[in-house]
């Protein structure tokens, strides 16, 4: 993924979608504030409605009351009595009926007078701007005393809610007019007609009159009749006096709530999709039920607009910001892309790379110049280790050439010195003339390797490897550097008649050579025995062993200086024996084993193969234990 791909997924995950969930955290925080305010201010709006209504009903019961107890109307009631005709009311009782009608005429239907027979006496009726008392054709229909009322005692009674094709619902107050004397029976009753409409609306209006300028009430209370459905007070006029069910049928769920609590919350929808939550009252009447509405939609308008707005701001800004990034992480990309193609460039040893810094950011700009400053020490470092290596490879080369004509000095120093003792001797100078002649051949050899330098500074190729036969190549050896100290050493030799192994034979004569010069000067003048070995492995591969019974060498330097190059414990040699025998092993495909003592000797064995080596395949035999780092102090 690319640099820029992984900004913008990085700003989008840590920036952007907190940014929209803390705006849809508010919104929901806000709605919910609204929703919890709203229903608070329904239930709270519920609470003094109803009680502003109950408290209304209870000081008109109380006047009733009142108006009842009147002497003057007491009186008249009683005079009523038998089978008399009825006397005309009073004109004191009559300016009491009237001055309570017209102090209360927003909430009063009618007033009936009852006889103690139960028979209508008078009727008290609002006509326009007037009071109208009627006295003759007097029907009482559905206005009749509370059959409770005759039980004795001055408690008003209040009937059911009852439904009037001409003014809607109302509500009937007994109160009874007291006998003269201490019998039980009222004289008379007094009836009540009440507006419930009327009285719903002044305690709706006295606490939510509608805003100025407001298109539509954002409250709405609702009052009731749960026996018959029908609305007997609506905010909205045009709902009075009809059923819920034809209506308002999207009101039923409240409805069905009323049926079974006396207080509670309940949600619905208008038809125009607008949320509402409403909080109802059981009143005192037992199928009269209040119910406080507020509009949910237009209370949290502003909190949806708000946010909207939090919305589109959080997505400008994001969007803003991830066009900010996507320019500069283009950029950056762009500039990071030229270092990097310069940087492969010089891996794929182009060192005169050079990274142009024109138009690219300051940041970038210096690690280009950064890369370009490297590049160039790159180039003088590689220059400087270019003659460094040659210098090294030559004085490398010299070495290794000292060495192989340090081994070829010493067989002819010997020969020299054997030539004076034997020289009288025919044997002997037949010899000797061989050996001068291989002598000559192997200095004729050293000096071809000086026209290839880079070829003779290890064993890693090989000119001629072809089957040789190691055991004639062990015993020329043996033959040229112990036979002439047989005096001095022990040799004993576990040699099969023939051991052919794929090699290049003057290269492993030379390490062959090497391991036995190395382990006569091992033994010293002291003397010793030398054991030389040689056999078959299986799998393809042979071996020959050179041991002796010198000083041995100690764990430290078989593990840190045995093969490193010029590293050696001889007063003489400069170190690089055993180093070159073990690139030349190595290189057809073998391996060189030590194992030492001090005090005990060294053995050194070489393993190689009988068929001609190809690069790739394994160095020797699997072996059950590897044999532990040489120990000891050797080398030549």
């Amino acid at each position: 993924m690319s640099l820029r791909n992984r900004l913008l997924l990085a700003f989008a995950g840590l920036a952007f979608a907190p940014m929209l969930a803390v705006c849809a955290i508010g919104y929901v925080a806000g709605t919910r504030a609204v929703g919890a305010l709203l229903r608070g201010r329904a239930e709270e709006r519920a609470e003094r409605i109803a009680h502003r209504v109950e408290q209304t009903l209870g000081e008109q019961q109380e006047r009733l009351r009142q108006l009842a107890r009147g002497q003057s109307l007491g009186d008249f009631v009683r005079a009523t009595g038998g089978d008399a005709p009825v006397p005309p009311v009073p004109e004191t009782a009559r300016a009491h009926l009237v001055a309570f009608f017209e102090s209360n005429r927003p909430y009063f239907e009618s007033l009936t007078c009852f006889g103690g027979a139960g028979q209508p006496l008078f009727r008290l009726l609002g006509a326009g701007d007037e009071v109208r008392l009627q006295t003759e054709n007097l029907v009482a229909g559905p206005v009749r005393p509370d059959e409770n009322v005759w039980g004795g005692g001055d408690r008003v009674w209040r009937s059911p809610v009852m439904e009037s094709a001409s003014h809607g619902s109302s509500l009937l107050m007994t109160a009874p007019v007291p006998a003269a004397g201490p019998q039980a029976r009222p004289s008379g009753a007094l009836v009540l007609e009440i507006r419930l409409k009327n009285s719903i609306r002044s305690a709706d209006e006295s606490e939510t009159p509608l805003a100025p300028g407001a298109s539509r009430a954002r409250h709405a209370v609702i009052a009731l009749d749960k026996a018959t459905g029908v609305v007997i007070y609506h905010t909205n006029p045009a709902l009075h006096h009809q059923t819920v069910a034809s209506a308002m049928p999207y009101f039923e769920p409240v409805v069905r709530r009323l049926g079974s609590s006396q207080a509670g919350e309940a949600d619905y929808e208008t038809p125009d999709g607008d949320r509402w939550l409403a909080s109802f009252r059981q009143m005192r009447e037992p199928s009269l039920a209040l119910v406080a509405g507020e509009d949910y939609t237009a209370a949290s308008a502003g909190v949806r607009r708000a946010g909207a707005w939090s919305l589109l701001v959080a997505l400008a800004a994001g969007a803003a910001g991830l066009a900010l990034i996507w320019r500069v992480a283009g950029r950056a990309e762009r500039d990071l892309r030229r270092i990097s193609l310069g940087a492969k460039a010089v891996a794929a040893g182009d060192f005169n790379q050079r990274v142009e810094t024109e138009g690219m950011g300051a940041e970038a700009r210096e690690l280009a110049e950064g890369f370009n400053r490297m590049s160039e020490r790159l180039r003088a470092h590689i220059t400087t280790t270019s003659e460094t290596r040659q210098f090294e490879s030559f004085m490398r080369l010299s070495a290794m050439l000292s060495h192989d004509l340090k081994n070829a000095i010493a067989g002819l120093s010997l020969l020299v010195t054997n030539m004076e003792k034997h020289i009288h001797r025919e044997e002997f100078r037949a010899d000797a003339i061989s050996s001068l002649r291989q002598a000559t051949d192997k200095l004729r050899r050293l000096v071809a390797r000086l026209n290839e330098p880079v070829k003779s500074l290890s064993g890693e190729y090989r000119r001629e490897a072809r089957p040789t036969d190691l055991v004639a190549v062990i015993r020329r050896v043996l033959a040229a550097n112990v036979e002439p100290h047989a005096s001095l050493y022990e040799v004993e030799a576990r040699l099969p008649e023939k051991l052919v192994a794929t090699v290049e034979p003057d290269r492993i004569e030379n390490v062959v050579e090497n391991l036995v010069i190395n382990a006569v000067e091992a033994m010293g003048a002291a003397g010793g025995r030398l054991s030389v070995e040689a056999g078959e492995l299986g799998d393809g591969f042979v071996y020959f062993a050179v041991a002796d019974t010198g000083v041995g060498m100690d764990e430290t330097f078989l593990r840190t200086r045995l093969y490193r190059p010029f590293a050696t414990t001889k007063t003489k040699g400069i170190g690089l024996g055993l180093y070159t025998c073990r690139e030349v092993v190595e290189a057809h495909g073998g391996r060189l084993e030590v194992e030492s003592r001090l005090g005990v000797g060294t053995r050194f064995r070489v393993v190689l193969p009988s068929r001609l080596f190809i690069s790739g395949d394994r160095r020797g035999p699997s072996q059950k234990g590897k044999p532990a780092d040489p120990k000891g102090e050797h080398g030549s």
